[in-house]
């Protein structure tokens, strides 16, 4: 029968989570998302390669890809501390402290962002 399901939900890839957080914006209010606004990219890095999305917060939308225009804030950081960060293993300001994770742009605005892409 090959290999189980239950192997690939050990380990979630980028963009299985990328879709969760996709998810879960569409559970939250639309009205508070837009009043903190933004948009934010997630430049997520692993070995050589990188995997960018964003999360626009103005139009309440999460996607794949860097945005048209700059973006508020930007994420760096590899794809093991990502993960560590959107399942809540991590503070995000551990990350960013320890200099796990490199934050440009609007830092402030950038803290906020938990409720909408913590997974629980």
């Amino acid at each position: 029968m090959g290999a189980s399901q239950s192997e690939h939900a050990a380990k979630p890839e980028k963009a299985d989570l990328v879709q969760k957080i996709k998810a879960r914006l569409a559970a939250v209010d639309p009205n508070k998302a837009r009043a903190l606004g933004g948009v934010f990219l997630f430049n997520i890095i692993k070995g050589t390669s990188v995997y960018s999305w964003t999360l626009d917060l103005n139009q309440v939308k999460v996607y794949e890809g860097e945005p048209d225009e700059d973006p508020d804030s930007t994420f760096t950081l590899t794809e093991h501390y990502f993960k560590q960060l959107v399942t809540g293993r991590e503070d995000a300001r551990v990350i960013i402290q320890a200099g796990r994770c490199s934050v440009t742009g609007d830092i402030m605005r950038a803290m906020q962002l938990e409720p909408y892409i913590k997974l629980e």
